[in-house]
């Protein structure tokens, strides 16, 4: 009898904590689901860093398949542009120890523009292993190089965070543009309607919140 009355006078405190667990848990994913997709609001700028001041670097945050390649190609366009007075720098960050032109070829970017690259025109940054370790390094090389145009090229779920980190770590004087790595069978566009593109938008936008209310 002790025990079923104890029982049933803990039922219904569990009962509401329960139930506030379970609303908390719901309130939290509906705020998500409305909230995250502002993550993606920023505008590609390749178009406008094309035709307005030359880029002097096409940073490229190299965590993720497929943004080398499209780096490379940008950095292409930009080194045919007869309006050049000087090559820009093609800058890949976080690409390992053992990176070298190789690496390149075996990421997908073509034999061609590989053979027209000179030594100087590509920096293999092989420290850093996060956005923030990638931010620091090159803001050293901005600072030395005096870079005064940025083209950042990373995936779009990142390109938020990452912008707003590499902001800071290399002031207000240096303008950066943006061009966007779609992630494959990922539309940044679309991303409700994918489960995968769901959870990765979720979880990149608290990271990007703990970074605005952090630093």
């Amino acid at each position: 009898m002790r025990a079923s009355s104890l029982f049933r006078k803990l039922r219904k405190p569990f009962t509401i904590l329960l139930s506030l667990i379970l609303g908390g848990m719901i309130s939290s994913f509906l705020f998500l689901w409305l909230a995250a997709g502002e993550i993606y609001d920023y505008q590609d700028s390749f178009v406008e860093a094309r035709d307005g001041p030359q880029i002097d670097v096409v940073l490229c945050l190299a965590g993720g398949k497929g943004r080398i390649p499209v780096a490379a190609n940008l950095w292409q366009k930009l080194r045919m542009l007869e309006k050049r007075a000087v090559t820009p720098v093609l800058f890949l960050s976080g690409v390992g120890p053992h990176a070298n032109e190789e690496t390149l070829i075996e990421q997908g970017v073509s034999k061609e523009i590989v053979k027209s690259m000179r030594r100087e025109d590509v920096v293999f940054e092989k420290v850093s292993a996060n956005t923030f370790e990638n931010a620091q390094i090159f803001s050293s090389f901005v600072h030395q190089k005096k870079w005064k145009h940025v083209l950042l090229v990373t995936a779009g779920y990142h390109m938020r965070r990452a912008g707003d980190i590499l902001r800071k770590a290399i002031g207000p004087d240096v303008n950066i543009y943006y061009e966007t790595v779609d992630a494959e069978h990922f539309d940044r566009h679309q991303w409700h309607k994918d489960a995968y593109a769901i959870r990765v938008t979720m979880i990149e936008y608290i990271k990007w919140l703990f970074y605005r209310y952090s630093y």
